[in-house]
């Protein structure tokens, strides 16, 4: 989380260097009318760098090419112009053209597909030989060099101090070609990954040979793992383009016509073969996201030799103001196609509008490709797609200047050491131990570090208003272990609480590690996984009819990767769950406490002795890999848990045994241009007797904070089951209704659909409803088995407003009628409610 942060301060104040490129942008239009023209071939003359103009008559260029300067414009019935432009810099040259004498008489244009579709029907029919994914196998090198720029600097950081300290920064100003807007280079990383490729099984690796990064430590590789191809990989032959969880239709498959019109600008020769030059735009009324750019089809092949797209105006995406995809492909010695180059650029924005003065970050990607090999490739995937190779050659700029492409400009080299002066500054320092601070929670002095800032302050009906200290040990103390402790005191139990945990990392990369911790805290039972509904203020001022009861706990909990998509956990643990008389009642049939010890003679008790083993199977999974936290971030794949937890009786007074084995199944999936589903299936059995606390308590939420992981319309300790089944899907449509109404497609809102399902048994002997069943414990007022029928809510909610807060509506479906001990029924108490929540998505 300090790498992540230190890049974000980058982009706030950090020094680049311009790159010695060749930019244009501009307009071409019509002399006499003013009209934009489209379709007008843009080219740098003498080189075959070119473009043509779009629906609006707006191109860009940029190029690295020598011979690049001159620019020539030039259409049919229109006279040619040229332009001299400034080499390897930026240039806004705009045209007006004028008709030639000899004009063309009028003609009708009728709209004919047929040729589209015979063209798109080809390009399907020669996919499997044309499309390098559908190769047996295939292994290259490829070169990445990734930018971050930051824009409208001088608008945005106008301080005496940031003008004191770094203002020499804005020597260094350049010029986007895309957007025309003025940035300053931020950041530079270069890498060369070996990729290998396997269709059956299907299975893709690479390895980071050598990264660099500037104003990173070079032995940190939470970010390198992020610098090879694996992540925003293109591939125009799919169906679909992934870029940042934006699925953009191909304009390439045969199904095009669904989304895009079709214009066939041109046929000439291109490296001696026949070439169609196709033009492509958005058709009205598509909602979804789609590019909009022009290709070159080998016309013997019908192989995607080059294209060019851009992501459409008013499409429901968040945060992006413009995507720029440029790729191109080869054709080898044996009349096969291979990537050659991928161009990926986004701008980054809180703002959308091109007017806006508002700081946004542009992303630069640069991919070349080289050396392809069609032989069986070693796939080397025991510790995830990614590997990242410790290359001390690669923190020398001999190795570099040896391995890169095309050379860097001296200005670009100059980015390492500047980043590197930058954060010496002490302006740089504070904003760094800033953002740290909401990123991990924690903030940081030197080798210690205090927090989590969000839960200084809370309250709960338990414990009244609960101040709270934490503190721990940080990388800078230690980057092999971690020592942590809290101390929390509540006004209205008077009662102190507190923990302390031991975090020992073996390795990181597998991951090898053992915790041990030992803590005595208030919790709350049955509910979901959310951290946001519990231990902090907003938590506090919506919480509902909770029910808080404290816990002690002390346990050993080890974590071992065997390989990426096979991670166990054995932990044992003991725990003891506290009653107390007005929220979390433990009594006999006699109203007697059950399970008193010397320190609670007053209140009952429950005690475990547990054993815990988790097996986690995933596949192609990405992972992010902190100093002592291994986060899960994404998979195409479900993911699949198995729990086995058993509890040893007779150890402790008021102790009981059990077994507990859980089978748990994760999904997302996308659905486009529908948006995308996620799917979460739970099972469980007790086997053994056992008190309510320790029965499988279905999740509730009776705060107002949307938690996906509990039901929003059902109350804590309302059902309990010793062997049960939990069904969560959730879908986002990403706007695919509202975007078809003209009103609401400008607000760009999404709809969310919800269905939440339990299902859950209880035998008699753990059934506290009645005493005649036997179980050794009375349920509280309220709980009770579910019965026969299933727990069913729906919900239905609005999404992306103000591009990060959701509301949601749920209704319940089932036990609507139930009884409760005042009288009343369900249908009374929580038949419908609304929750709030925040979402970042793009």
């Amino acid at each position: 989380m300090r790498t992540i942060g230190s890049i974000l301060l980058l982009l706030a104040c950090c020094l680049s260097a311009t790159a010695q490129t060749t930019k244009v942008r501009g307009r071409v239009t019509d002399a006499e009318t003013g009209e934009p023209i489209p379709f007008a071939g843009i080219f740098f003359k003498g080189t075959t760098v070119g473009q043509t103009t779009d629906l609006d008559g707006y191109y860009n260029l940029e190029t690295r090419n020598a011979d690049a300067h001159i620019l020539v414009c030039q259409l049919l019935g229109y006279d040619v112009q040229e332009r001299e432009i400034r080499h390897g810099g930026f240039t806004q040259a705009d045209f007006q053209l004028h008709l030639t004498d000899n004009r063309l008489n009028s003609a009708f244009v009728k709209a004919d597909n047929r040729l589209v579709k015979r063209l798109l029907a080809n390009i399907d029919r020669h996919r499997a030989r044309n499309d390098p994914e559908q190769r047996p196998h295939y292994g290259c090198d490829i070169y990445n060099k990734m930018e971050l720029d930051l824009t409208h600097p001088k608008e945005q950081l106008r301080s005496k101090r940031f003008l004191r300290e770094l203002g020499f920064v804005f020597d260094y100003m350049d010029t986007s070609s895309v957007s025309g807007v003025p940035y300053l280079p931020v950041m530079i990383s270069e890498s060369m990954v070996r990729r290998s490729h396997c269709l059956e099984p299907s299975s893709d690796s690479e390895t980071i040979v050598a990264n660099r990064m500037s104003g990173v430590n070079p032995d940190n590789n939470l970010l390198s793992q992020f610098t090879g191809s694996m992540h925003l990989k293109i591939n125009f032959y799919k169906p679909f383009i992934n870029s940042f969880d934006v699925e953009f239709p191909s304009p390439i498959q045969n199904s095009g016509l669904l989304f895009y019109n079709y214009y066939i600008i041109d046929s000439s020769h291109v490296d001696g073969r026949k070439t169609y030059l196709v033009r492509y735009h958005p058709k009205a009324g598509i909602s979804s996201p789609a590019f909009d750019g022009e290709m070159l089809i080998d016309a013997e092949d019908f192989a995607l030799k080059r294209i060019h797209a851009k992501m459409k105006r008013g499409g429901n995406v968040n945060w992006l103001r413009d995507v720029v995809i440029d790729s191109e492909y080869q054709r080898l010695e044996d009349s096969t196609w291979f990537y050659k180059q991928d161009k990926l650029y986004a701008d980054f924005s809180v703002a959308l509008g091109d007017s806006s003065k508002m700081m946004s970050v542009l992303g630069t990607r640069e991919l070349s490709y080289h050396h392809p090999e069609f032989t069986p490739q070693p796939l080397v995937r025991n510790n995830g797609p990614v590997q990242v190779r410790d290359n001390p050659e690669a923190r020398e700029e001999a190795y570099w200047e040896r391995v890169r492409p095309y050379a860097l400009t001296r200005k670009e080299q100059d980015i390492y050491q500047m980043v590197e002066a930058i954060k010496e500054q002490p302006l740089y320092q504070s904003l760094y131990s800033l953002v740290c601070t909401l990123i991990n929670g924690y903030w940081d002095i030197g080798p210690i570090g205090l927090g989590p800032v969000f839960q200084a302050a809370s309250f709960n009906k338990l414990e009244g208003f609960r101040p709270r200290i934490g503190i721990h040990t940080s990388k800078d103390f230690s980057q092999k272990f971690r020592l942590t402790g809290f101390l929390a005191y509540g006004t209205r139990d008077r009662e102190f609480k507190g923990g302390l945990t031991w975090e020992q990392m073996f390795s990181k990369n597998p991951t090898r590690k053992l915790t041990v911790d030992a803590a005595y805290d208030v919790i709350q039972l049955g509910r979901g996984q959310s951290t946001v509904t519990d231990g902090n203020i907003l938590a506090s001022i919506w919480s509902g009819d909770r029910k808080p009861g404290a816990m002690s706990r002390f346990s050993a909990l080890y974590q071992h990767e065997f390989v990426a998509d096979f991670n166990m956990e054995l932990s044992a643990a003991f725990k003891r769950y506290y009653a107390n008389r007005l929220f979390v009642p433990m009594l006999d049939w006699a109203g007697n406490p059950v399970g008193t010890t010397s320190l609670h003679p007053l209140v009952g008790s429950v005690a475990t002795n547990e054993l815990h083993a988790r097996f986690r199977f995933s596949r192609e999974e990405t992972v992010t890999r902190g100093f002592f936290i291994k986060t899960y971030l994404h998979t195409n794949h479900p993911v699949f848990t198995l729990d086995l937890t058993g509890s040893i009786p007779g150890l402790r007074p008021g102790d009981w045994g059990f077994f507990r084995p859980e089978l748990t199944m994760e999904w997302k999936f996308r659905i486009p241009p529908a948006g995308m589903s996620q799917i979460y299936l739970n099972a469980g059995y007790i086997a053994g007797q056992v008190p309510w606390p320790l029965l499988h308590l279905h999740e509730g939420n009776v705060t107002n904070i949307l938690d996906k992981s509990a039901f929003s319309c059902m109350e804590y300790f309302e059902f309990a089951s010793d062997s049960w089944a939990t069904l969560l899907w959730f879908h986002n449509f990403n706007g695919f209704f509202f975007g078809k109404v003209p009103l609401l497609s400008k607000l760009k809102l999404r709809e969310e659909f919800t269905f939440k399902m339990a299902y859950g048994g209880l035998r008699n002997h753990n059934n506290g409803t009645e005493m005649d069943f036997g179980a050794p414990m009375r349920f509280p007022e309220g709980m009770r088995p579910m019965g026969k029928v299933p727990y069913i809510e729906i919900g239905a909610g609005i999404s992306n407003i103000f591009q990060l807060l959701r509301i949601d509506c749920a209704w319940r479906l089932t036990h609507l009628e139930d009884k409760l001990p005042d009288g009343t029924t369900c249908q009374d108490r929580r038949p419908f409610t609304v929750t709030a929540g925040m979402e970042f998505r793009f």
